[in-house]
């Protein structure tokens, strides 16, 4: 059967004389357009639509058929057979050479036609303008979701070129919708050719306010971050705009509860929270395995912008959240958050190192993994799970982890639960393949009673040797990384389940694919040295902030002063001394007066006198050195107030430079303050030396700005705040921790 082949010649051979007596919403999209027709199928299913409703999308997650549904329900197997036969004997006996995917899409085509489907939502496959799909001549509404780059061997290499190829489903007077997050570029691509072709732009303004008022809406919103509500109102929008088509009478308000409805609703491999009994016990459970019945998040995110997705969620949702139950001791996450134990598996040929980079932080721990063959899609492959590895220790070289090439998705869950942080999340994600794998691994083993029926026995005792096997795996690799306690069984509630001995079968036979012990030492050092500087640096904020504080008061101290200031100053100092001389004159004459009392009173105001002439003298002296700091003579002695030095390796200073300059006039004189052009001018050039600053008696003057702003230049680290302490405490910081942002 043939690979894939753009192009609508051979559907066209498949489904000639077939004609398409419903309607159909039409989606293309790189991301989001699965979640899209999720909601869709969801809301044109319900009672309310009185329209029997189909949805085709690809690709299938467990089998094949699944991908084809009536009424929000997969198509029987025996029917969904029956017409597949069909195409595969006409293709075979005209010799059309058609793909799976356009044998697929003949079949749900038909199928709609026999069921008497009214409404179908249709996702294209690949691209859109060559796409299986786009045979269609029945578009009631068409949906553009976001744009990236995928597929560029086939869409092109620009995103100019890839929405060229997505606006080809759009037709003369169709109404179409495109997710406005799209790049500016790439609406105009898509709404010049909607022009051309005479097709209607619609967008989200046609619903109205009162439709984001409801409480539905609200309670379902609030839910989401605001990059995820773009696709249900998508959804809603189309859904209106086919039931108009239909002459169907809706608005978008009376589909809030729908939407509420099916937002709580479980989404496969769409940031979906999965229950894992086999490997983490039952969640239901009192007594379960190491960490009661945790649940993993499963996403089919497997481009740059999915991942972008994906670990905005992993962040916000899951790094930063407090462990603990309500009401009890609550455990705060650290300061960069849990690390994050990604389950992983990548179709070859994807660009798996822009992928991770997104994804994976410091500290988190990797394993990497391979999916089975692709029902009807010999031609896609797996990435190497070692090449996989390699490539996420490239991209943070303090990333643990180990490659698991065969054995399925379970086993790697079970090595995953021994390598993870207890209080981290476990995220399954790289390849929608993967995340089919998974399904049918565990559909199986869902039963609600899994955990305590006898027919599953003997599957809970591969399990537990299983998981026994890949403790002793991690041990040996890393040690105890988490000190997590040890495995002690699938589950208590079974007590005829006891603790067996692993055979032979289940010993070390992986090929342990990570580095040798001691760069395995080295590395766990190296997270050890990390944390600890986070704790130091977290135990110095209150004495740093102190000295800030402090620093503050001596910059007002030296702070250049006006005309009004000096004037005010000028004048309080002579009244001052004014006063002074006159308590002086009325303290001799006192003594004048007293006799031999006054004398000695007389004696004792001649010291008193002297030593408050000293004062003012000394007061006067220190007005005068302060107005000299920032006078015109200061600039042409060139004595800067800062000088900044670049140091190499081993602490030997390499370059020097200063500079002044004279800001705007402040009354009669000009300020004067370092210049930061020409203090670095020479340390732009400096790139892979340590900068650090030595500063003279004025401080607050913006240089340590601007070593910071020198420091990501050349190191691609960003420290803000306390930057001085953290270069002079950690002179290979960039050595030790690799192009990190450490932002306080």
């Amino acid at each position: 059967m043939a690979r894939i082949q753009p192009g609508l010649e051979r559907i066209s051979q498949l489904l000639r004389g077939v004609q398409f007596p419903w309607q159909s919403i039409h989606v293309a999209g790189t991301n989001g357009k699965g979640t899209i027709c999720h909601y869709v199928s969801s809301l044109i299913s319900k009672k309310r639509s009185r329209v029997k409703s189909g949805a085709f999308t690809s690709p299938h997650l467990i089998d094949r058929w699944d991908c084809i549904s009536i009424n929000n329900t997969p198509v029987d197997e025996s029917v969904f057979r029956k017409i597949e036969q069909h195409y595969l004997d006409l293709n075979l006996r005209e010799g059309i050479n058609a793909s799976p995917f356009e044998i697929l899409t003949a079949t749900a085509f038909t199928i709609f036609n026999e069921e008497s489907v009214g409404l179908a939502v249709v996702e294209v496959g690949m691209g859109g303008k060559l796409d299986a799909t786009n045979i269609l001549n029945n578009q009631a509404v068409c949906v553009i979701a976001k744009i990236a780059r995928d597929h560029e061997g086939f869409l092109g290499n620009t995103l100019n070129e890839i929405a060229l190829h997505k606006a080809g489903i759009l037709r003369k007077n169709v109404p179409y919708i495109i997710n406005p997050q799209n790049e500016g570029n790439v609406k105009r691509v898509i709404t010049e050719y909607g022009d051309q072709i005479g097709a209607i732009q619609t967008d989200l303004t046609m619903l109205p306010r009162s439709f984001y008022t409801r409480r539905c809406w609200q309670r379902m919103s609030s839910q989401m971050r605001p990059m995820q509500q773009l696709n249900p109102l998508l959804a809603t929008v189309a859904t209106v705009t086919a039931y108009q088509s239909l002459n169907l009478r809706f608005t978008p308000t009376a589909l809030n509860e729908d939407l509420y409805n099916i937002s709580k609703a479980v989404n496969p491999a769409r940031l979906e929270v999965a229950k894992v009994p086999p490997v983490f016990g039952d969640p239901n459970g009192k007594n379960n395995t190491l960490v009661k019945g945790r649940r993993i998040l499963v996403d089919g995110a497997h481009n740059p912008d999915a991942a972008k997705l994906l670990a905005d969620h992993v962040n916000s949702n899951q790094r930063k959240v407090k462990r603990g139950k309500k009401g009890e001791n609550t455990i705060k996450p650290p300061r960069n958050g849990w690390p994050v134990m990604w389950v992983l598996a990548m179709t070859e040929g994807k660009d798996a190192e822009q992928y991770l980079s997104i994804l994976l932080q410091p500290g988190d721990s990797v394993i990497t993994t391979t999916f089975g063959p692709v029902d009807g899609m010999p031609w896609v492959k797996p990435m190497d799970p070692k090449k996989l590895l390699k490539i996420a220790q490239s991209v943070h070289p303090s990333i643990t982890g180990m490659a698991m090439p065969r054995d399925g998705v379970l086993r790697a869950l079970c090595a995953a639960k021994f390598l993870a942080d207890p209080k981290g999340p476990i995220v399954l994600t790289g390849s929608l393949y993967l995340v089919g794998d998974f399904h049918r691994e565990l559909r199986p083993r869902r039963a609600q009673d899994y955990m305590r029926a006898p027919e599953y026995e003997d599957d809970r005792k591969m399990f537990k040797a299983m998981l026994q096997t890949e403790e002793k795996r991690v041990r040996a690799l890393f040690g105890n990384p988490y000190s997590q306690p040890s495995y002690s069984g699938v589950s208590t509630h079974d007590s005829t389940f006891e603790e067996e001995s692993v055979d032979s079968a289940t010993s070390l036979d992986f090929e342990q694919v990570h580095v040798e012990s001691e760069q395995q030492d080295q590395r766990q050092l190296e997270r050890e040295r990390w944390s600890n500087m986070q704790a130091e640096l977290a135990t110095i904020d209150d004495t740093l902030d102190a000295i800030a504080e402090e620093e503050l008061s001596v910059l007002k101290k030296w702070a250049p002063q006006n005309d009004d200031t000096k004037s005010v100053q000028k004048e309080e100092a002579k009244k001052g001394e004014e006063g002074n001389k006159k308590n002086i004159v009325e303290k001799r004459e006192m003594g004048e007066e007293g006799g031999e009392h006054g004398k000695e009173q007389n004696g004792s105001n001649d010291i008193e006198e002297t030593d408050e002439r000293d004062i003012l003298t000394t007061q006067n002296e220190q007005s005068k050195q302060a107005e000299s700091v920032h006078s015109p003579e200061m600039l042409d002695e060139k004595k800067p107030s800062t000088t900044l030095t670049t140091y190499k390796g081993d602490g030997e200073p390499v370059t020097k430079h200063e500079g002044l300059t004279d800001r705007p006039k402040v009354g009669n004189e000009p300020k004067i303050e370092p210049n930061q052009e020409t203090a670095n001018e020479g340390l732009k050039e400096d790139t892979g030396y340590e900068i650090r600053m030595e500063r003279s008696k004025f401080k607050g003057d913006g240089s340590r700005d601007a070593l910071s702003s020198l420091f990501e230049e050349e190191t691609g680290v960003t420290i803000r705040k306390h930057t001085g302490y953290i270069k002079k405490t950690f002179p290979n910081f960039r050595d030790r921790f690799g192009d990190k942002t450490y932002s306080r």
